[in-house]
């Protein structure tokens, strides 16, 4: 996507000026004034550079509706331009972004990726005037402004680009495409609107076809060739077809995307103490694993996540420990819900399986001696499958600390890995590239290659501690820009977000206008 750096808003809001400035904090609730030898601190007006780049957060924050403060202050703002070179703005808003930032990096992993901010209060400025005043006339104030925007190396590649969806959401109404299902080769009249979606989206390069060819119905090379891209871009099979899930993010106008983008990079905003280590992050919604060293990504590979009924938690833990050769002890959810229903319809089961039958006693029972009346609910046993090539777990459990009972493993089904929606498990995370990722984690440990051959030849179960533990986290990030440039979307499968409504429709009709 392509368009102007700066919204029409934000060059609106360098204008500002007023006496007065008050912020609603909980609908209504003003903002305390300063004490009387507060309030005598004069303050300066920013730089033009410092007040752009408060101005630019502050908006970036409003459109992801985390807390209903940020959306308050940019409609003050927007309503009353005349705020422009008002001291008073600055200050306020530096300080709210500031406490923002601080209380975002201490939230638990779970309620960041979930956007739940309960305990937020911004009633009170988080910084006195006076240490505002001396950080304005720094030297390098400008820098360290900027040490507010979010801790990730693509922010500024994150930030034009959400722009640019903004620019692109002020032109023309987004074109409504019926639901249809083409294949390449065929010939359908909707062709058209899809070309011109593909065109402002960026998938279809400007030029590449006549305004002839824009208008034909054929389904030609070029344009299967854009949809392949959209695709790619969306985590989708990049197979040319418009089918549903194609279809419905073609429907999805840039204004939304820019929010799904602008939830994205406060997700992203990771605190410095993560980031400057190594660690695994496997984002869900994209079904891929990394290992990021001082955030240069090392390793990664395709993964196997939840289903949506048996989701993968968000989690912050550590792996300790890799096992080789594990034996799976099939959780109680499992068994009750998948396997015990197997066994009633097949006797055979639990030889094709190699799984054992274990009492309450921690005792191996042979199937033969089972005493069980065939009911679900009245299934005595637990069951505990041996190690090996058929193990569900294949030949490597990476062992983490949580209170689910998840963690990372290989997996003796690798099929499953070409699909492009990949919520398939009951929870856990399969890797599909578990072998060199084990290697990674043991590099620097007693357990050479050679050791660790021998061991796979085998059936014996491992347990081999990681010499320094590697802290791993799940997220939920729907939109990136990646190392190519290109803007990156992915499906809400666990439905953290709701795209029609997640924004504040104020905010983002100050900043698109009024259609859509």
């Amino acid at each position: 996507m392509r368009g102007k750096f700066v919204p029409a808003a934000v060059v609106l809001l360098l204008a500002w000026n007023s006496q007065c400035f008050a912020v609603n904090t909980r609908h209504g609730d003003a903002v305390p004034l300063d004490t009387h030898h507060e309030a005598t601190t004069v303050l300066p007006l920013p730089s033009a550079a410092i007040r752009s780049e408060l101005t630019q957060q502050l908006m970036e924050v409003a459109m992801t509706g985390i807390h209903p403060v940020f959306a308050d202050i940019w409609l003050q703002l927007i309503r009353r331009p005349e705020l422009a070179q008002e001291p008073e703005t600055y200050y306020r808003i530096y300080t709210l972004l500031r406490q923002f930032r601080r209380e975002w990096h201490a939230l638990d992993w779970d309620s960041r990726e979930r956007f739940h901010l309960k305990k937020f209060n911004p009633s009170a400025p988080a910084l006195s005037r006076h240490e505002y005043v001396l950080l304005l006339h720094r030297t390098d104030a400008e820098t360290y402004i900027n040490k507010l925007r979010p801790h990730t190396m693509s922010y500024l590649d994150s930030r034009r680009v959400l722009l640019s969806l903004l620019s692109e959401s002020r032109k023309a109404p987004w074109p409504e495409l019926p639901s249809v299902k083409v294949k390449p080769g065929e010939q359908n009249t909707v062709l058209p609107l899809f070309r011109n979606v593909l065109l402002r989206n960026g998938d279809l390069q400007s030029g590449a076809l006549t305004d002839e060819q824009m208008g034909q119905p054929d389904y030609d090379a070029v344009t299967v060739q854009a949809v392949k891209h959209f695709q790619q871009r969306h985590g989708l099979e990049a197979d040319g077809v418009i089918g549903h899930r194609t279809l419905k993010w073609l429907r999805l106008p840039p204004q939304v995307r820019a929010v799904i983008l602008a939830r994205s990079i406060l997700r992203r905003d990771l605190p410095q103490n993560i980031s400057s280590r190594r660690y695994v992050l496997v984002n869900i919604p994209e079904f891929r694993l990394r290992v990021l060293d001082k955030q240069q990504e090392i390793f990664s590979s395709r993964v196997i996540v939840g289903q949506t009924q048996r989701q993968t938690p968000i989690l912050s833990s550590e792996i300790s420990s890799v096992v080789v050769n594990p034996a799976w002890h099939v959780p109680e959810s499992i068994l009750q819900k998948d396997l015990v229903p197997k066994l009633q319809k097949d006797k055979h089961f639990l030889d094709k399986g190699q799984f054992e039958l274990v009492d309450s006693q921690g005792m191996t029972v042979a199937p033969e001696a089972m005493v069980w009346d065939g009911t679900e609910e009245n299934f005595p046993y637990r069951l505990r499958q041996k190690p090996g090539d058929h193990n569900a777990l294949g030949r490597y459990k990476f062992y983490l600390p949580n209170n689910d009972a998840i963690y990372l493993h290989s997996t003796s089904s690798p099929a499953y890995f070409n699909r492009d929606l990949r919520a398939l498990s009951s929870g856990c995370v399969r890797v599909e590239e578990a072998d060199d990722f084990a290697r990674l984690l043991l590099k620097g440990s007693k357990w050479n290659i050679t050791k660790l051959e021998q061991m796979l030849k085998e059936d014996t179960t491992k347990w081999l501690s990681v010499p320094d533990p590697v802290p791993v986290y799940t997220v939920y990030w729907r939109s990136w820009v990646d190392k190519q440039g290109q803007l990156q979307f992915r499906d809400d499968i666990y439905q953290f977000d709701d795209d029609a409504d997640m924004a504040n429709t104020a905010v983002m009709t100050s900043l698109i206008g009024q259609h859509s």
